[in-house]
C-alpha cells in the first residue's frame, strides 16, 4: 500500500496537482485509522482525496489518477487479509494503468476501456504541454503503457485461472486481440480529438491530414494492426533487394590493389605494354553478427523487424546469434532457425529469461547478465554487435561499465534507436551513457531506414 500511495502522489504531481511528501504520509496515517474489516473502494478514494488534495479539482484529475493506480474493474472492496496479495499483484509487470486495461480486456468491458483510453491520453501523452504530431503523442502513451505485451499477459492469466481447452483459448485470444486493437484505435481517436480541440481554440497549430505513406516509410513504433500486416507483406521483396544490394556492394569492393608481378607477366604478350592490368582480389569480410534487442513495450515491433531482416541474411553473414531482453536476457537464435519470417513478438517475450523480476525495461540488468553469461562465447574479435532499443531504463542503473567491456571485445558496435533524436537523453534515456562505447548510434524509425542501415553494417 505504501508503494501505491507513493505512485499516486507521483501521478498527481504529473497531472499538475501539488502534493507534498507530508501529505502522502498523512494519507498513509489516514488509512491506518480506518477501523473497518473491509476497506470500501469509495471510502478509500474519499479518504485519500481529503488527505492529498487541498485545492478545487474541477477536472477530476484525482479520480483519474486514483483509478490508474488502484485498478479500475477490480472488486469494490479488499479485505485487510487480502491487501498484501492485492498490492503484490498491482506492483507486478502489469501495474497501474496496465493492470486496469488488462482487467477490462479480460472482462470485455468496453465502457471501461473507453474511459481508460481517455485517462491514458490525459496522463501520458503530454498533449496539453507540448507540440507534436499525432504519432508522437501516440508513441508517448504506448511507451508508458506497454500495450504490446498485453495479449501475452492476458493469455498467461487465463491459463492460471483454470483448465481451458485449446479451442476456447484460441477464441479468447482472438477476442482479446481485437479488443487491444480497438483500444489502440480509441487512443488514436482521443489524441486526434484533443489535437482538433487545441487547434479550434487557437492554442495550437492547425491539424494537417498527412498524405498516404509507403509501407516502408511508416514509423515502426506507431503501426496499427492493419499497417503491421502491410509492412510484413513488404518483408520478403525487401529482403531480396537487401541481399542483392549487399552482394553488389561486396562485388564492387572485391577489387584490391595493383598486382605488379602478374601485370608484368601478362604484358609480355603485348610486347611489354601493360594493356591488361591485374588487380589483387580481396575476400570480402563476412562478419559474425550478434543482435541484442530490447523487446519491451512499444519497441517490440521494431525489434521483431530487426531480428527478421538480419537473420534472413544467412547467406551474406557468416554467423548470426540473436538475443532478446527486457530486464533479463536470453538467446532466441533457434526461433529464427525454425522460421525465418513472420516471428510473433510474443514468442520472443515469452522465452524463459527475457523477462526477469518485474517485466519493465532494465538495460543495466540485461547488459550485466549478458556480460556474465554470454560474453566469452558470443563476442569475439570479428563480431559486429547490433543493439536495438530506445535506451529507456526506467531510472535504473545503466551498467555502462559492463556494456563498455562488451563493446571492447567486439569489432564494431552499432546502436539502432527508433526514437526521434530530439528526445534522446531526456527523462530516463540512457543513450548518452552508452554512446562512447559505440562505433555509431543511428536513428532508425522505418523499415526502409532499417534496411539501409543493415546493408551498410554487414
Amino acid at each position: 500500500m505504501i508503494d501505491r500511495l507513493v505512485l499516486l502522489g507521483e501521478r498527481l504531481r504529473q497531472a499538475g496537482i501539488d502534493v507534498s511528501t507530508s501529505e502522502v504520509i498523512d494519507a498513509g496515517r489516514t488509512i491506518e485509522q480506518l477501523d473497518l474489516d473491509l476497506v470500501d473502494r469509495r471510502l478509500l478514494r474519499e479518504c485519500l482525496r481529503a488527505a492529498m488534495v487541498k485545492e478545487p479539482d474541477p477536472a477530476q484529475l484525482f479520480d483519474r489518477c486514483f483509478d490508474s493506480v488502484f485498478r479500475v474493474g477490480t472488486s469494490a472492496s479488499v479485505s485487510r487479509s487480502e491487501a498484501p496479495a492485492a498490492v503484490a499483484a498491482a506492483t507486478g509487470p502489469a501495474s497501474g494503468a496496465d493492470a486496469a486495461v488488462l482487467s477490462a480486456l479480460l472482462s470485455g468491458d468496453e465502457g471501461t476501456l473507453a474511459a481508460l483510453a481517455e485517462q491514458a491520453v490525459a496522463m501520458f501523452s503530454g498533449i496539453d504541454n507540448e507540440s507534436g504530431s499525432e504519432r508522437y503523442f501516440m508513441h508517448r502513451v504506448l511507451r508508458a503503457m506497454d500495450l504490446s505485451r498485453m495479449l501475452s499477459a492476458a493469455m498467461q492469466q487465463l491459463r492460471r485461472e483454470g483448465d481451458i481447452g485449446d479451442l476456447e483459448l484460441m477464441l479468447r485470444r482472438n477476442e482479446i486481440a481485437q479488443r487491444i486493437e480497438q483500444f489502440r484505435r480509441q487512443l488514436a481517436s482521443e489524441i486526434s480529438k484533443r489535437l482538433d480541440a487545441r487547434a479550434d481554440d487557437g492554442s495550437g497549430e492547425p491539424v494537417i491530414i498527412p498524405e498516404r505513406v509507403k509501407p516502408d516509410e511508416l514509423d515502426l513504433l506507431q503501426l496499427s494492426r492493419s499497417e503491421q500486416e502491410e509492412v510484413r507483406r513488404m518483408l520478403q521483396p525487401l529482403l531480396r533487394r537487401l541481399a542483392a544490394r549487399i552482394g553488389q556492394k561486396r562485388k564492387l569492393r572485391s577489387t584490391g590493389r595493383l598486382d605488379p608481378r602478374r601485370t608484368v607477366r601478362r604484358s609480355l604478350q603485348s610486347g611489354g605494354v601493360p594493356i591488361d592490368v591485374v588487380m589483387r582480389r580481396r575476400h570480402p569480410h563476412r562478419p559474425d553478427v550478434v543482435v541484442l534487442c530490447d523487446v519491451s513495450g512499444s519497441v517490440a515491433e521494431f525489434a521483431q523487424f530487426t531480428f527478421t531482416l538480419i537473420n534472413a541474411l544467412h547467406e551474406e553473414v557468416r554467423k548470426v546469434r540473436s538475443f532478446a531482453f527486457v530486464d533479463g536476457v536470453a538467446e532466441v537464435t533457434d526461433v529464427f532457425a525454425e522460421a525465418r519470417f513472420d516471428i510473433a513478438v510474443n514468442r520472443l517475450v515469452e522465452r524463459r529469461g527475457v523477462v526477469g523480476l518485474d517485466g519493465h525495461s532494465d538495460y543495466g540488468a540485461a547488459f550485466t547478465q549478458f556480460h556474465d553469461q554470454h560474453l566469452d562465447d558470443a563476442i569475439g574479435a570479428g563480431t559486429t554487435l547490433i543493439v536495438t532499443g530506445d535506451a529507456r531504463g526506467n531510472y535504473r542503473d545503466s551498467a555502462a561499465e559492463q556494456f563498455a567491456r562488451i563493446a571492447e571485445r567486439a569489432r564494431r558496435v552499432y546502436w539502432l534507436n527508433p526514437e526521434p533524436r530530439v528526445v534522446w537523453g531526456t527523462d530516463d534515456s540512457l543513450i548518452e551513457e552508452y554512446r562512447r562505447s559505440c562505433t555509431a548510434i543511428r536513428e532508425v524509425r522505418t523499415l526502409g531506414q532499417l534496411a539501409d542501415v543493415i546493408a551498410e553494417l554487414v
